[in-house]
């Protein structure tokens, strides 16, 4: 893909914007005009979701036959990295997917474009999304995506690890106790078998248990970290306690050899927070569709909340064809789009009345619940320049779960460095 050789800053950034609102009337300079055939690049990082992606891809082509889509599968390990480095460089994808997380630093520079408009002349009633996930993607009420999915969290576990030990599956009654007496009981060390896994995984443990103590990560008006708040401490404890007082989980070297996900499906694990975005890979192994299924979280001392999350699709400023960018991007979160996803099992379509089918392609797990939980999630916390501080959480929770620290201590560093980058962030 060819881009506009631009300087993403300050006014000469507003003026590109302003430049793309109506792309057709500017000749070759964007947008396509009677017919012209044109390429759009667009990125993504999951090979899991390629096919259903593709899929959306070639109804957006069908609708729109002067365009072709060239779709580029990233590895997640590199993804971030080429996105930013790219996109910087005026070589970068037409199209790629983001996260409400790393949305900052592209809008700081003014390399997204807003798609209001596009929204509103394809004619999608946005209240159709979690309006959470809509807020995510939202600077000053200009939107810049859509989401095209979401995530809740949930408890998966090992049917037949349960069998073999005697014990009970887990049902929505469950507390944190109950996890905690549950995974002593499944524990086998002479089988190398652990009765849960608690790797340091932010979206998948301890920002659910965070908040499901009372804390939060981040205060509502995003300016200061939640982390050195007593009910944060008891969330993020609930998982260092697993590992290092009741011995129910592998270390985090553990994790860091070989992730969680991989140590549960091998049979190590018996039980798992994690996604519904996971359902497909378990569906697709013989030994984890036999043997796998999932409930709510556990309660904790407060609530029961999950963590809420989705994908979104940007279109970017540089795009030699803005245009036509932003119809893509606009069209891949579409109510059409959203449906195409759940139905393939991919991932839940963000779109309302579209998730039965992903629920449907499901049949051997209890995935509902992840639908059910929708009500009472909190979303993915997030600031305007997210990873300044989220970059730091691994780094510093790292002695908590190895026990070099006491996690007061530890949080408390955290808490210090996310104030810190908070300041900064507000200037």
């Amino acid at each position: 893909m060819k881009w506009k050789t631009v300087t993403l800053s300050g006014a000469l950034a507003v003026g590109l914007l302003a430049g793309c609102t109506n792309p057709a009337t500017e000749g070759d300079d964007g947008g396509s005009s009677d017919g012209e055939q044109i390429e759009l690049d667009f990125a993504i990082f999951s090979p899991d979701q390629e096919p259903a992606i593709q899929a959306v891809v070639d109804a957006f082509e069908d609708e729109n036959p002067n365009i072709a889509v060239n779709l580029q599968v990233i590895p997640w390990v590199d993804y971030w990295n080429t996105l930013l480095t790219t996109s910087a460089g005026g070589t970068g994808p037409d199209v790629a997917w983001m996260l409400g997380a790393r949305l900052g630093p592209y809008l700081e520079g003014g390399a997204l474009l807003p798609l209001d408009d596009t929204i509103a002349d394809a004619g999608i009633d946005v209240s159709g999304y979690p309006e959470a996930l809509v807020a995510l993607y939202q600077r000053d009420d200009v939107t810049y995506a859509l989401p095209k999915d979401f995530d809740t969290i949930g408890l998966w576990y090992n049917k037949a690890l349960f069998d073999a030990a005697g014990v009970a599956y887990p049902n929505p009654d469950w507390t944190w106790d109950d996890v905690i007496t549950n995974a002593q009981a499944l524990t086998d060390p002479a089988a190398d078998v652990f009765g849960i896994g608690a790797p340091l995984d932010p979206q998948a443990t301890y920002y659910n248990t965070i908040y499901q103590a009372g804390g939060e990560v981040i205060s509502a008006d995003g300016t200061t970290s939640g982390y050195d708040d007593p009910a944060s401490i008891e969330g993020i404890a609930y998982w260092t306690d697993m590992i290092n007082t009741y011995g129910v989980s592998p270390d985090l070297q553990s994790f860091a050899d070989t992730e969680s996900v991989a140590q549960f499906m091998s049979g190590r694990l018996a039980m798992l927070y994690t996604g519904s975005f996971y359902a497909v890979r378990f569906a697709a192994d013989e030994y984890a569709s036999a043997n796998f299924d999932v409930t709510e979280l556990p309660a904790g001392p407060v609530s029961d909340v999950t963590v809420i999350n989705g994908l979104g699709n940007v279109a970017f400023a540089g795009s030699e064809h803005p245009e036509e960018a932003a119809r893509l991007a606009v069209f891949l979160s579409s109510p059409e789009a959203s449906q195409i996803q759940s139905d393939s099992g991919a991932v839940i379509g963000s779109y309302q009345d579209t998730q039965q089918a992903w629920v449907d392609a499901f049949p051997q797990f209890n995935v509902q619940v992840f639908l059910d939980m929708v009500d009472s999630s909190v979303v993915f916390p997030v600031s305007d320049n997210t990873e300044a501080w989220a970059s730091r959480e691994s780094e510093l929770l790292t002695p908590a779960w190895t026990g070099e620290q006491p996690v007061e201590e530890a949080a408390g560093n955290l808490a210090d460095a996310m104030n810190e980058a908070l300041a900064a962030e507000q200037g």
